[in-house]
């Protein structure tokens, strides 16, 4: 399943928002999809990029990605459950991981399991 990441600094577009809405309408990490929307907003206009993995012009996945100086936090990973299983986290954080590192990133840390587990198996830790 080829992918496409891309890096997102505002959330302008309704149609991507709808889509990113309801992404995050299913992870754990927040109380639905519009809460995480306006935490991501909070947190892009400070220091936060987000990620998304894309096929066939739709959302997939999407993380969060926090720069700090020469490292990154990389946090709030989720994938559509339809793709799940197939590698999108994995090679959704390898791709973040070597766009940072092209802007001068050096160090990688997890904010969950998940991504630890994709930094580990990338050997990024």
């Amino acid at each position: 399943m080829p992918i496409t990441v891309h890096a997102y600094t505002s959330l302008e577009n309704n149609d991507f928002r709808s889509q990113l809405e309801r992404l995050y309408d299913l992870s754990p990490e927040f109380s639905n999809g519009q809460d995480a929307l306006n935490q991501l907003e909070q947190s892009l206009a400070l220091d936060t990029l987000l990620y998304t993995a894309e096929f066939n012009s739709k959302l997939i996945g999407a993380i969060w990605c926090r720069e700090q100086d020469t490292q990154c936090i990389l946090e709030y990973v989720v994938v559509h459950p339809a793709n799940r299983g197939r590698g999108v986290a994995e090679r959704l954080v390898s791709e973040v991981c070597r766009m940072q590192e092209q802007k001068g990133i050096q160090t990688f840390k997890p904010g969950c399991g998940a991504i630890h587990r994709c930094l580990m198996t990338l050997d990024k830790l």
